[in-house]
């Protein structure tokens, strides 16, 4: 299914490229929807998300005619302009405006993920179900966001380390550390059930 995904992308990205505005539209509703859930995971103000997504959809539409880009993986690189718009503008906020909050605009990844409902299905006990939620809470910022990129997002490690700022090798070891938390904090009923869920997301 994702590769099927992938394939249908790469028709409608390279239409757009030849000049065809129809399929710039279908690659915008294609990823609105995702990268709005990513965004609320790295701010809580909804209006900065709303204007970093339509920036980078205006700069990859100028930069087509401009000069004909090809990329690679749309999506890993929608997901790397989007952070890094987010940031800016969460910056640029800090300088000019003296009243905002770190909580109303932070960069510490926070997740609601989308296989716990997936989890709330499952015959298990409430008891269970709060003991995984925990669980992910526990983990580090970073943890979080390796697991939501690599699981729920299926991102390559190569588009992890760029989106994170980090190497290959050390995206594959965190996310490593990050499950080894899981197993660690977890009984293995509980984890096998987690991991089963992230294995049939990936």
């Amino acid at each position: 299914m994702a590769a099927n995904n992938h394939s249908n992308t790469e028709v409608l990205w390279n239409s757009f490229l030849d000049g065809d505005d129809k399929a710039f539209s279908a690659v915008y509703y294609a990823f609105i929807n995702t990268l709005l859930s990513y965004g609320k995971n790295l701010t809580a103000d909804r209006e900065l998300i709303h204007d970093a997504v339509q920036e980078i959809f205006m700069d990859l539409y100028q930069k087509r005619l401009k000069n004909h880009i090809p990329i690679g993986n749309l999506k890993g690189y929608l997901f790397i302009s989007l952070k890094n718009a987010i940031l800016k503008k969460i910056l640029q906020n800090r300088v000019y405006d003296d009243n905002v909050t770190d909580d109303h605009h932070h960069t510490e990844f926070t997740i609601e993920y989308g296989f716990q409902e997936q989890m709330i299905t499952r015959e298990i006990s409430e008891e269970k179900h709060l003991r995984l939620q925990k669980a992910i809470v526990s983990l580090s910022a970073k943890q979080k966001e390796i697991i939501y990129l690599r699981f729920e997002e299926e991102l390559e490690y190569t588009e992890i380390a760029r989106l994170m700022n980090i190497t290959v090798e050390s995206a594959r070891k965190q996310l490593y550390r990050a499950l080894l938390s899981l197993r660690q904090t977890l009984d293995n009923e509980s984890f096998l059930i987690l991991f089963s869920v992230l294995r049939k997301n990936h």
